[in-house]
């Protein structure tokens, strides 16, 4: 009679040890659900982090490919507007080309560079921020005899250069553990090309 006063107040088949167990088995499963969640956002914010980089990689790979682009063909425009220099039009369709990320001060992570064929690992001449530096003497004289009078005159090298674009990670851990100054990392592009023929009745590049 006892028995059956005490199993009154229970559902019917529910026993003590069962209602523990059940408990348990929810404690359980929110252990179980914070485990597997962790490491399922860190491997989310990796794919995106890497995703982004790889991105950003070829956007600026493209972009300078497209200041090379317009170098060789020595416009005196771009996109309508009026080019006060020659790196002045290839910085635009660099950045045209660049989704906004050369925009503003980034443009000055811009850098296009012409080189002589007698020395390709020292540029005749630098410019960044539309200012242009040069860094060796003109005229001179080639081993084929071609004469070089100018630091953008066909036959010689153009490149643009799209340097130390800084770029934050999303999540902040580097290989040595969890870090809060090592969150960055620098990408760089570059694209060169040989410059081409002026246009038709002229004869003297533009300004660099």
């Amino acid at each position: 009679m006892r028995d059956l006063m005490t199993m009154r107040g229970r559902p019917q088949g529910e026993t003590r040890p069962s209602r523990r167990r059940r408990t348990g088995e929810r404690g359980n499963t929110m252990l179980e659900t914070a485990l597997v969640f962790l490491p399922m956002l860190a491997m989310f914010f990796g794919i995106l982090d890497v995703s982004m980089v790889v991105f950003l990689q070829s956007t600026l790979m493209n972009a300078s490919r497209e200041g090379t682009r317009v170098a060789i063909t020595f416009p005196s425009t771009y996109n309508g507007t009026t080019c006060t220099s020659q790196s002045t039009c290839i910085i635009s369709a660099v950045q045209n080309n660049a989704f906004g990320f050369l925009a503003g001060s980034n443009s000055n992570l811009i850098t296009v560079n012409y080189y002589i064929a007698s020395n390709l690992s020292t540029p005749i001449e630098t410019c960044t921020g539309g200012t242009c530096v040069q860094n060796g003497t003109l005229p001179q004289t080639l081993s084929n005899g071609t004469v070089v009078n100018y630091v953008n005159q066909p036959g010689n090298l153009v490149e643009v250069v799209v340097g130390n674009y800084p770029w934050n990670w999303f999540f902040p851990v580097s290989a040595t553990g969890y870090s809060t100054t090592n969150r960055s990392i620098n990408l760089t592009a570059s694209s060169v090309n040989v410059l081409g023929g002026l246009a038709v009745g002229t004869t003297v590049p533009p300004t660099p």
